[in-house]
């Protein structure tokens, strides 16, 4: 509240330490929910990836709405800025929504649906089995009547029907129904009229991988909307990507480049944990038999470098010997600049979208890590 009361921008940028505590909020209630699983997902680390940057995301909208909305009551009447005790007491309303009963109710819908996408995956892994689910009765000890007619009617649908990516247990806030697998026949009664779900619940966990939907009312309704676009400083390519682009903020370059891993304060952090963790070390590849060393040079140039996913690109050099050993290496090619190099390209991907690590050899034996780009010009190097 003092970054907002001493000019934070609230309008394009997202307050770094309510964001990192509502993001442990948020988590929190993700990790509890899939611990309370009967079979974990334990070895799915995409899906667990998928649903911690969800979260990301989701903190940051809900922060920039609580900023922007303690903002908007900073000035009196008159234009004048209020004195900060009387401005607090003004937004006590919000702050004790926001980070109270809204997040309260946040959390614990976070560990319900969690908890429901760990079952998903395994409903997914058993449908040879089990290949039908069941509404089961709610939990809740004052049950609402919204999804009564479900378990009354034991609706019992295939794992891979329609109806599921949108109606399910924890589409409402504190839903406390549940699914079972079953190979019992599918019973789907002619009078079924499904209820709509609660904004921001529409969507099913355990298939995208995302804890809310952004149609939760903390998401702009359009690409158009967010304050995160920003028409200047982007390359082209970013421009090409948003132009006609469908709203898809958990796949966003631009509110990817609002998370941690992106500011200046955010970078030099980054720095001074790599410098710390990783420079100095070397890594390995099973198809490259060289050693790769990691300089100080190494985590500069990495994190310097610009990308359309720049916020995971600066993150990944934490833990580039996993990231590293996962990629494809696609070969040795030509350093342009100088006859003494040889470069080494390594593929990966961020987001789906490919990008490619570098590495230099030099003549005298030595081998470091240089860089990473997601420009695929830089395959033209490879020799053929």
């Amino acid at each position: 509240m003092k970054k907002v009361y001493n000019g934070f921008d609230t309008a394009s940028e997202i307050e770094p330490t309510a964001w990192r505590e509502v993001l442990r909020i948020i988590n929190e209630g993700t990790v509890e929910g899939l611990s309370q699983a009967p079979v974990p997902p334990t070895h799915d680390e995409l899906f667990y990836r998928e649903l911690r940057h969800s979260n990301e995301i989701f903190a940051a909208f809900k922060v920039h709405t609580m900023g922007n909305e303690m903002a908007a009551k900073l000035y009196d009447a008159n234009g004048n800025l209020k004195p900060f005790d009387k401005w607090a007491r003004d937004v006590s309303s919000i702050a004790s929504h926001q980070v109270g009963s809204w997040l309260q109710t946040e959390y614990d819908t976070a560990v319900i649906r969690a908890h429901a996408a760990a079952d998903w995956k395994e409903f997914e892994r058993n449908r040879d089995i089990m290949p039908n689910l069941r509404w089961m009765p709610t939990t809740s000890p004052e049950p609402e009547s919204t999804h009564a007619a479900y378990w009354r009617m034991k609706l019992t649908l295939p794992v891979d029907d329609p109806f599921w990516n949108e109606h399910h247990p924890g589409d409402r806030w504190n839903c406390k129904c549940s699914l079972e697998a079953t190979d019992e026949p599918v019973v789907r009664p002619a009078e079924l009229e499904p209820t709509q779900p609660q904004r921001g619940l529409e969507n099913n966990p355990g298939k995208d991988g995302h804890t809310f939907s952004d149609k939760h009312p903390y998401f702009p309704s359009d690409c158009s909307r967010c304050f995160a676009y920003k028409k200047g400083g982007f390359s082209n390519r970013l421009k090409a990507l948003f132009l006609n682009r469908e709203k898809d903020c958990y796949n966003c370059p631009f509110i990817n480049g609002c998370l941690y891993g992106s500011t200046k304060e955010d970078v030099k952090q980054i720095k001074k944990e790599a410098r710390k963790a990783v420079q100095g070390s070397t890594i390995t590849h099973p198809k490259f038999k060289r050693e790769i060393k990691i300089s100080r040079r190494s985590v500069d140039e990495w994190t310097n470098q610009p990308h359309i996913h720049y916020a995971e690109k600066n993150r990944m050099i934490l833990h580039i010997d996993e990231v590293l050993k996962k990629s494809t290496y696609l070969g040795p090619g030509d350093d342009k600049k100088n006859d003494n190099i040889t470069i080494h390209l390594f593929e990966t991907s961020i987001k789906n979208d490919k990008t490619w690590i570098i590495v230099k050899e030099y003549t005298d034996g030595n081998t470091i890590l240089y860089s990473i780009s997601d420009s695929d010009n830089i395959l033209k190097a490879l020799r053929k």
